[in-house]
């Protein structure tokens, strides 16, 4: 997996089709409004990428973070935000193990690859860097949906094992973990995260078997 996000590795070729900018417009005012950025937050961008949120934040004047485990991707990031002249902080590390010496008011994790990390770990360490009050919204593939999309393309170089909900890659056998939205919200709950909002996608409609999305926000107490 980590030459998957590697500058040999095809994420960024991968999702081209998704990475416009319209897209990415939809994408910034779902988190502007879903997490209800204000100027004076600290915000943190997990599992950044190439940055393309956190710049597009910058820019709208919020003070933003970004860290991801992928050197190539955070150098791309880096490059991107040289670019443009814009000063923006990002760290290479493994979300599981972060340490950024901040303390944040809104944390996402947006458009994610859940199945490679391990949610309860993960959110123990969301909860390390967030600000009493803070926000966390965790952004993940709705478990429903995918099952409906393989048992409808069997071509699909996936499979879905059900009874240890992970997706398995026909040629290579790697597994990755899925979770319905009620595992995460009591994870969340487990924690001290307050769930406050459910969406299916980024249009914010409420979440259905049928949603593209599985988007939970949680808030410190």
């Amino acid at each position: 997996m980590n030459k998957y996000y590697g500058e040999s590795g095809s994420y960024l070729k991968d999702h081209k089709d998704y990475f416009t900018k319209k897209q990415l417009d939809i994408d910034v005012s779902f988190l502007r409004c879903a997490l209800s950025f204000k100027k004076t937050d600290k915000i943190l961008d997990l599992a950044c990428g190439d940055g393309r949120h956190t710049l597009e934040i910058m820019k709208k004047g919020f003070d933003i973070d970004g860290l991801d485990f992928s050197n190539f991707l955070i150098k791309t990031a880096m490059e991107k935000a040289r670019k443009e002249n814009i000063k923006v902080k990002y760290y290479k590390q493994d979300i599981h193990s972060m340490k950024t010496g901040e303390k944040y008011d809104k944390v996402f994790l947006f458009f994610s690859d859940l199945g490679i990390l391990k949610p309860s770990k993960l959110i123990k360490n969301v909860i390390k860097v967030l600000k009493p009050n803070g926000s966390f919204l965790l952004d993940s593939d709705n478990i429903f949906r995918l099952i409906s999309y393989l048992k409808n393309n069997p071509k699909d170089p996936y499979d879905f094992d059900f009874r240890n909900q992970e997706l398995i890659d026909k040629k290579t056998k790697e597994k990755f973990g899925y979770y319905t939205c009620k595992e995460l919200t009591d994870l969340f709950e487990a924690n001290g995260l307050k769930v406050t909002k459910i969406y299916g996608d980024y249009n914010m409609n409420p979440l259905t078997l049928e949603s593209e999305r599985t988007i939970i926000v949680g808030k410190l107490a």
